[in-house]
């Protein structure tokens, strides 16, 4: 990305979208370095997906889903060199932008399963983008997560895909 310009979109490989990107797109707002959902959210799950350790901090979330600004000066810093040496928490907590250079997104582009809630008879509240980021159906101890069929169903359709391509 070092000498890409425009606006690049990082998503967690735990995300099922269920609204049209361009949506996403439309929301871009050039006065920014970057754009997320910027969730209030402290886990209150131990461990993680896999086994793995939950650590709590700030900004929580953030990055798992992030519209970052390859035209902006800021984001231009995000260079090899610096992303190899900077710690996990200068990134993860934006540490190399001020507050105002960091632009909000609806949170139902960054669903967070078991945090964010549908508000029935409020459709603002249901979700374009589902991120399974503390549990997922595909895992034996957390099939029957909130929104599995739908992650469900989307397997069904690959692997009626994948079985075709067999044919």
């Amino acid at each position: 990305m070092e000498n890409y310009e425009g606006w690049v979109v990082f998503v967690d490989n735990d995300f099922l979208y269920l609204g049209d990107i361009k949506e996403l797109l439309d929301l871009i707002n050039e006065k920014y370095a970057v754009m997320c959902v910027q969730h209030d959210h402290t886990s209150k799950e131990a461990p993680r997906m896999a086994g793995v350790v939950q650590t709590v901090y700030p900004q929580k979330n953030w990055l798992s889903m992030v519209l970052y600004n390859y035209s902006n000066r800021k984001t231009k810093i995000l260079k090899s060199e610096v992303v190899n040496k900077e710690s996990s928490a200068y990134l993860h907590r934006f540490q190399w932008l001020k507050d105002d250079e960091i632009g909000p997104v609806p949170f139902v582009w960054n669903f967070l399963v078991g945090h964010n809630h549908v508000v029935n008879g409020d459709p603002s509240t249901h979700p374009k983008a589902i991120h399974y980021t503390s549990r997922g159906p595909w895992f034996e101890a957390w099939k029957d997560c909130e929104f599995e069929d739908l992650w469900l169903k989307e397997l069904e359709k690959y692997e009626v895909k994948e079985k075709e391509k067999k044919i």
